[in-house]
């Protein structure tokens, strides 16, 4: 019976094996971060400030939802306040020159700031329907249109932080044996105009595995420019030493 070809069996065996120490580990790149925006209350959309893949800044106006009760009742709180203010004023002076008692003007001091209470809550109903960017990113989903009805629990707007990428993968716990958290790495990324060559960090290795023995590793890398998408394949490998 012949033997095996032993080249056979090694390259058989290579094959079987785990990723070694410092070999290239293959991982996916994810956003920074990500958010769904949803309407803090229920309400029909007037106005949408945004498209699909349009760059905004935290604080913009992503959509305006109809509020016209709740601006009349903020005019209304707005109207009262100054009275209050008004009548404050002239009990004071009557109490400084004591013709009303202290307990006149305590109860003036109390409805004025009542009127400033209700005045802000008024306040507040109308800039909730102003739904705000609550972070710098992209617009990669908008789920309702203009007229459409909407409610706390339905997102609007997904929107990803693209600043700054996460390569993450998962290995054998061997396979990391030379990677610790703050370690700089390089980061090989397979994108449409070729390979993007990078440095990254270790911003995480899980301390503890998944059921099936791998653990988590994130590294984080900078990208100014955008210039890496979300959901590619990413190599990772231990820095060159200089």
């Amino acid at each position: 019976m012949p033997f095996p070809d032993p080249r056979v069996t090694l390259a058989c065996l290579l094959a079987s094996l785990p990723a070694l120490a410092g070999a290239p580990l293959k991982g996916q790149v994810l956003p920074y971060r990500q958010v769904e925006v949803s309407s803090p209350v229920a309400s029909r959309i007037l106005e949408l400030k945004v498209q699909e893949g349009e760059a905004v800044k935290a604080g913009q106006p992503l959509a305006i939802l109809y509020g016209r009760l709740e601006e009349l009742e903020m005019l209304r709180a707005k109207a009262l306040l100054e009275r209050r203010e008004f009548e404050a004023k002239g009990t004071k002076r009557l109490f400084d020159s004591k013709i009303i008692p202290e307990a006149r003007a305590m109860e003036a001091r109390i409805d004025l700031d009542l009127a400033r209470l209700q005045y802000e809550t008024a306040l507040e109903q109308v800039r909730l329907r102003t739904i705000l960017a609550p972070m710098d990113g992209v617009v990669v989903a908008r789920t309702r249109e203009v007229g459409e009805a909407v409610t706390s629990a339905q997102p609007l707007f997904r929107i990803l932080d693209l600043s700054r990428v996460v390569v993450q993968v998962s290995a054998e716990p061997d396979a990391l044996a030379t990677l610790a958290a703050g370690q700089k790495v390089r980061v090989r990324i397979h994108g449409a105009s070729g390979e993007l060559d990078c440095q990254g960090i270790v911003s995480l290795v899980d301390p503890c595995a998944n059921a099936e023995g791998r653990v988590r590793m994130k590294i984080l890398v900078e990208n100014p420019g955008g210039q890496i998408r979300s959901g590619l394949r990413a190599w990772v490998e231990p820095a060159e030493k200089p």
